[in-house]
């Protein structure tokens, strides 16, 4: 075992939902969930692009009346009037009754076999540098061993089977039929295809190596020691001939796989511990993790396991990433949608300084391809002209689907997903992306805010309604109040949020604008429009408010920590340039009140605490999701099943939400390294128990670092590949300015 490796010791085990803890492998395209089991073994199929159920709603009818009405009713002050629902009751009284659709399963191949005796020396896992799954056991004197991955090469599932000796295993594909199909099977002794009548999806399965084979039971039967499974997966068009694949060796199709996958994999690399160190289970590491905090090896493993299945569910040719990437192990899961105020975000955080900004394309063409869409809702629900972005969408719904109050006036969706579009600018330079559809998309955006802003008499911008997600102002909770209830009033004015999504937007449009020359006629209104956004307010007790209006009190009992948006995930507030405001927001995360958590969140706060400076808060989030959301498959969930007391206890209900995975990908690295126009920080945040390690090939829009440490002393190469100035800080502290030319590279060596 290495560190590469991830090995548990015992099957699925998750009762009633064993996919779960399967083992995940993809390849962005089709993914699949191997339970590991012996006797009866399931390995469930899914296709990124199999979507049923919802219903769009169709033309967004007008109510932008109901709009201008509630709006009055805020500028009055009258919110709790307001904060009724009136929109999505003005939608539904028009007719309208749009609903997003959910992912399905495709279906499972169920591999049955027949053990005469007891077995031992189990072990599963996935070899993360090659994205290759295996099971392997003992029965008797019998090694038996499944090894399994996904081609990036040929889309294929490739199962080989290998035995000490000859053994019979039965093999039947079951089709997931959704919306009323029907499905059909042929069998042969090499072949089984699966389809559904309308052909709208199926599985192809095709055996070759040294076996023999009969059909009974409407099973195909094959006995060898040694033989591979070729599984195809296609939806909405007949697939490709893949008679050549199966003309390979497993180890030539893994090499042609490896080649695409593992540079991937590599772009950056991070060690935490000795090599040594990693021969561990998952198991182990997790109860070590619930005795005390979670080992450097095992963070180590999220980092790199939270790596490995994004890029495993990443297909320049596929969708974004949802909630459950290419895993939903049942039909119509909870949160299976493109959640856009915050989730789709906490996706990608890692993916540029990873390495991975390449992966942000599925992203801009899903939103991009949307505009016509997004602009009728800002019209029709509105009044205004740009685009509105509904905080839940899907590839075949993009309006205004989930009506409650804290989504439907919630405005800064379109604002916060153009981060992400600009930032895969900055990673890559992709002049021509960024002419056809960032920019396009960023003024769409820009133009709503145009519209949208009210001014008061001193000339600065008001925002009504305004809402922090998901979070209502003190003084307009009741006292009856609970630390969860945040959707009573969240429409107000002025959230701090809002107008940081705003400043960010037009400082990178104006910035767009200048590098292609496109829209100069407009810069001058962008301008007025940024210099009208007013300062951000510190409250009495030192902390940035929430709102920037001094009638809305700041409410502390509640997780949700969105004005926190210009230090995290924006990059406007840092310890070097706003010490000031810097501090406000340490006042602001150390006064909230955490009460229930989620997996999410607990990774969204590690994150803040590391842009913070706080090693050890960073790092006690981690331990709280180690200890309370991730299964033994390292798997998150968005509360803790076990009743444990440190996340939200909503009983039986935690889906797998793989967020918190990706989160807690960029939390670590938020610990390590961390760019922002003018500084590079290294080590910003490095908790006591990380004492040594490396990291090669962390990522900034100029170039690239690997970092070295101990407890004496911090290494660091800087390779430019442009030219670029900055102020490097080692551990928050300024240690010298650094001005290279493209292609230059400078190393640094300082004790500590």
């Amino acid at each position: 075992m290495n560190r590469h490796t991830i090995q548990i010791r015992h099957p699925s085990a998750w009762h009633g939902e064993l996919w779960r803890d399967a083992l995940f492998l993809g390849n962005g395209l089709s993914g699949i969930l191997m339970h590991g089991a012996i006797a009866e073994e399931t390995i469930q199929c899914n296709r990124f692009d199999l979507w049923h159920g919802g219903n769009p709603g169709g033309p967004v009818p007008d109510i932008s009346d109901t709009f201008a009405e509630m709006r009055q009713l805020i500028l009055d002050g009258r919110y709790t009037e307001a904060n009724t629902n009136r929109m999505a009751a003005a939608l539904r009284e028009k007719g309208y009754s749009a609903s997003p659709e959910v992912p399905h399963p495709l279906g499972s191949l169920k591999i049955t076999t027949e053990p005469d005796t007891i077995f031992k020396n189990y072990r599963r896992g996935i070899h993360m540098r090659t994205a290759e799954g295996f099971v392997q056991y003992t029965i008797g004197e019998t090694s038996f061993r499944r090894r399994v991955f996904v081609s990036r090469d040929w889309d294929l599932v490739v199962l080989s089977m290998e035995a000490d000796h000859p053994f019979t295993a039965s093999y039947r594909f079951e089709l997931f039929l959704a919306d009323g199909r029907e499905g059909t099977e042929t069998l042969t002794e090499s072949t089984i295809i699966s389809r559904t009548t309308d052909n709208a999806y199926g599985a192809n399965i095709r055996f070759t190596g040294d076996y023999t084979a009969k059909i009974q039971n409407n099973r195909v039967y094959i006995t060898g020691s040694r033989y591979l499974v070729f599984l195809q997966l296609w939806s909405h068009s007949e697939p490709a001939d893949f008679t050549e694949a199966c003309t390979h060796t497993y180890e030539e199709l893994l090499a042609r796989h490896t080649a695409l996958y593992t540079p991937l994999y590599d772009a950056v690399s991070l060690e935490l511990t000795e090599d040594a160190a990693h021969d561990v289970c998952t198991e182990e590491l997790l109860a070590d993790a619930y005795g005390d905090t979670a080992s450097p090896v095992l963070l180590e493993k999220l980092w790199r396991f939270g790596r490995y299945l994004f890029i495993s569910a990443a297909s320049a040719r596929g969708n974004p990433i949802p909630l459950y990437g290419l895993w939903h192990g049942g039909d119509a899961m909870p949160w299976s949608q493109y959640v856009e105020n915050e989730n789709v975000q906490m996706t990608y955080w890692h993916a540029a300084a990873g390495g991975l900004a390449e992966a942000l394309l599925p992203l801009i063409r899903y939103y991009t391809g949307k505009t016509e869409a997004f602009r009728e809702s800002a019209g029709k629900l509105f009044g205004m002209n740009g685009i509105w972005l509904s905080a839940y969408t899907t590839p075949g719904v993009s309006g205004p689907c989930v009506p409650v109050g804290v989504i439907i006036n919630w405005i800064s969706g379109s604002g916060w997903i153009c981060q992400h579009l600009w930032e895969y600018y900055r990673y890559t330079g992709d002049t021509e992306t960024l002419r056809k559809e960032i920019l396009p998309f960023m003024r769409e955006a820009a133009l709503f805010y145009k519209d949208y802003v009210l001014y008061t008499e001193n000339g600065s911008l008001e925002l009504v309604p305004s809402v922090s997600p998901e979070n209502t102002p003190g003084n307009l909770m009741p006292a009856f109040f609970t630390e969860n209830m945040g959707h009573i009033a969240p429409a107000v004015k002025n959230a701090t949020m809002d107008f940081a999504v705003l400043k960010e937007l037009l400082t990178n449009l104006l910035e767009g604008i200048r590098i292609t020359g496109m829209y100069a006629g407009e810069t001058d209104v962008w301008q007025n429009l940024l210099d009208a956004v007013p300062a951000y307010r510190i409250n009495s007790d030192g902390a940035l408010q929430e709102w920037m209006d001094d009638r809305l009190q700041d409410h502390y009992y509640h997780r949700h920590l969105s004005h926190i948006y210009p230090l995290f995930p924006g990059n406007e507030i840092n310890s070097r340039r706003t010490p000031e405001l810097f501090e406000a927001c340490r006042k602001a995360v150390h006064l909230r009140k955490l009460g229930g958590q989620s997996g999410w969140s607990l990774t969204h706060m590690a994150n803040i605490y590391a842009r913070l400076g706080e090693g050890e808060k960073a790092a006690e989030c981690l331990d709280i999701l180690v200890k309370s959301v991730v299964n033994s498959a390292l798997v998150t969930t968005h509360n803790d099943w076990r009743h444990m007391g440190m996340t939200l206890d909503l009983e039986n209900f935690a889906p797998v939400q793989l967020d918190a995975n990706f989160g807690a990908v960029n939390a670590l690295q938020e610990m390590l390294f961390r760019w922002c126009e003018g500084y590079l920080f290294f080590l910003p945040a490095l908790p006591e128990r990380l004492k040594k390690g490396n990291a090669k090939g962390f990522v900034f829009p100029y170039g690239s670092v690997d970092l070295q440490w101990d407890e004496n002393a911090v290494s660091a190469v800087i390779r430019a590949k442009q030219a670029f100035a900055a102020e490097v800080l080692i551990r928050d502290t300024a240690v010298r300015k650094v001005s290279l030319a493209a292609g230059e590279t400078m190393e640094i060596h300082t004790a500590v």
